[in-house]
């Protein structure tokens, strides 16, 4: 749902929005966020499409106590290298002592640390809101799979990358994390990468049609 913002409240941007603008992209407020929310001719659900997700909220846990840090915040720990998804939240577990959080997270707003307000801390384990360090985009369509063979010597075949797993490794020299899903890739950079790495996927998806689409075609998927 996409929320009206008063005309004194801060609006965060996508290193990507002017890309957007540019191309025609019908642009929202959205939870403090100015958000690309459809194209002109949004593409249809058979399509490849890529899709700018900058805002949603980002946490990153790290600890030794990473596990039971999980289980408090978000009600369950991830095995390494998976990724659980629930309540539009996906929890990518890296390592035992890291793991990322894409989504909306209640619990963390409820611990947040008075000496510093994005962060929270469990024992020795420290939670930190880092949207806006990371660029998200989601990677949709029949070819998704071969546009990122084009780019990456990773090895992202669903039987060594299975659905709902996660892996790092660099795309054109830019570091990495690959969440696979049901219906797509989602593809995790920091925010300084974030428009050379839009440009690289959309020349190698170009043989493919892929076509840049806004957030209202990830309504529905999983």
């Amino acid at each position: 749902m996409v929320m009206m913002m008063t005309a004194n409240s801060p609006i965060a941007r996508s290193p990507l929005l002017d890309l957007h603008r540019r191309a025609g992209a019908t642009i929202e407020s959205a939870n403090g966020w100015q958000v690309a929310v459809r194209y002109p001719q949004q593409p249809d659900r058979t399509a490849n499409e890529l899709v700018d997700l900058a805002h949603v909220p980002t946490f990153e846990v790290n600890g030794p106590e990473t596990g039971t840090a999980l289980t408090a915040f978000c009600g369950v720990d991830v095995p390494l290298r998976r990724i659980h998804s629930a309540d539009d939240r996906h929890v990518y577990r890296l390592t035992l002592s890291r793991a990322l959080v894409f989504g909306p997270v209640a619990e963390f707003v409820r611990g947040r640390s008075e000496s510093d307000p994005r962060s929270l801390t469990t024992s020795a384990t420290e939670a930190i809101d880092v949207t806006g360090g990371w660029v998200s985009l989601a990677l949709i369509g029949p070819d998704a799979e071969r546009i990122l063979n084009k780019v990456t010597a990773v090895d992202l075949r669903e039987r060594t990358l299975r659905v709902q797993a996660c892996c790092q490794g660099p795309i054109f020299g830019v570091n990495t994390l690959f969440g696979r899903f049901a219906d797509r890739f989602e593809l995790h950079v920091c925010s300084d990468s974030a428009e050379f790495f839009w440009d690289v996927l959309m020349d190698a998806g170009a043989e493919f049609g892929l076509r840049p689409a806004g957030v209202e075609v990830m309504k529905g998927l999983g």
